[in-house]
């Protein structure tokens, strides 16, 4: 089992941080004072057994605006080490937080897309999509991940090509958790 060096505690404080940050940098005080930010996202990790294959994860998406305003600003990391594979995917950037129109009957379902290196080399996109479904230790949440060919930029993108590149899984979280998350930020 890979150790990715991060406590629970460290990645609630980096949360926090990230959307403290985000917040402070796409909302300015004079297009944000007296108003509401609001914040959605998605933040979680753990393992995931897809098959015979199983994966380490860490995810952060949120999509900020300010309440009443048409700006928006998309953040977020994932992480993502497949054991079986050797491969370790880490985003280099998030270009898009959504939420699908067709929804799972138990839970929510999320989809977040963007750009992530392989071992550190290259720019490939991904999509990810995740569901938080129950509390943590249920195995009711899940995520599938798809990077490379046949990663969409979007819900109506159509499918990447000609990257020489292509990874997929799908699967259960079986030690850990997805949570969304709602915040709304009152700078009045």
């Amino acid at each position: 089992m890979a150790n990715l060096g991060l406590r629970a505690v460290d990645r609630r404080a980096a949360v926090a941080g990230a959307l403290a940050g985000a917040t402070a940098l796409a909302l300015p005080l004079p297009v944000s004072g007296g108003r509401v930010v609001v914040q959605r996202g998605m933040i979680g990790g753990g393992l995931v057994e897809s098959g015979e294959s199983e994966a380490h994860f860490s995810l952060f998406a949120s999509r900020l605006s300010v309440e009443g305003e048409n700006q928006e600003v998309v953040v977020g990391s994932v992480l993502w080490v497949d054991v079986s594979t050797g491969l370790t995917m880490s985003s280099t950037s998030i270009t898009g937080y959504s939420v699908p129109e067709v929804q799972p009957d138990q839970g929510e379902s999320r989809e977040i897309v963007g750009i992530m290196s392989v071992n550190g080399e290259g720019e490939y996109p991904f999509e990810l999509e995740v569901i938080d479904a129950d509390l943590p230790g249920s195995g009711l949440d899940s995520v599938s991940l798809t990077v490379g060919d046949r990663a969409r930029a979007g819900a109506s993108a159509t499918p990447a090509s000609g990257f020489g590149f292509n990874y997929s899984a799908e699967g259960t979280v079986v030690s850990g958790d997805i949570q969304e998350v709602h915040l709304d930020i009152d700078l009045r």
